[in-house]
């Protein structure tokens, strides 16, 4: 199985970045979905031994000037997934897959439109920001399904889904 870690909108918050990694173990995977991505290039103990996925957000100069692309496809044991910072910057032509993370509006949600399954981690910019706790995700992945568990710093789990293959 493969454990993959997503965060979004750490904005520099090295303290909170360490606090969400300090409640996880068996972390395979970390997707960072923006403003702020090279949050993790100083933590390089965190993501030892862990392959990691990100784009920018709205506020990096490659995001703003298009040198680096905002969207990116990862493959993990047959499942796709896109990651993209900025909702609204998503195209038809750029979907290319049927789960899709993003980050940007700081809010954790778990959203279906048609086949289409919208995950946002929330973020960790603050303990509190935009009258919203601090959260992160952690997706299991099987085989057969998937498992996403959102929790906040406190270790506490606040939502759980899972889609079956």
């Amino acid at each position: 199985m493969k454990k993959i870690m997503i965060i979004s909108d750490t904005h520099k918050n090295q303290v909170l970045l360490r606090k969400a990694f300090s409640l996880e173990d068996g972390i395979t995977h970390i997707f960072h979905l923006g403003d702020d991505y090279n949050d993790l290039d100083s933590n390089l103990d965190l993501i030892q031994n862990k392959e990691v996925f990100k784009v920018p957000g709205i506020y990096h100069p490659g995001y703003r000037n298009r040198t680096i692309k905002p969207t990116k496809v990862v493959s993990i044991d047959n499942w796709d997934f896109t990651l993209i910072h900025d909702l609204s910057e998503l195209k038809s032509n750029m979907l290319k897959s049927n789960i899709v993370f993003h980050g940007h509006t700081h809010k954790a949600d778990f959203t279906k439109i048609k086949d289409i399954h919208f995950i946002n981690p929330g973020h960790l910019k603050g303990e509190i920001d935009r009258n919203r706790s601090a959260s992160y995700l952690v997706v299991d992945v099987e085989k057969e399904k998937l498992e996403f568990t959102f929790k906040n710093l406190d270790g506490n789990v606040f939502l759980n889904k899972t889609i079956n293959r």
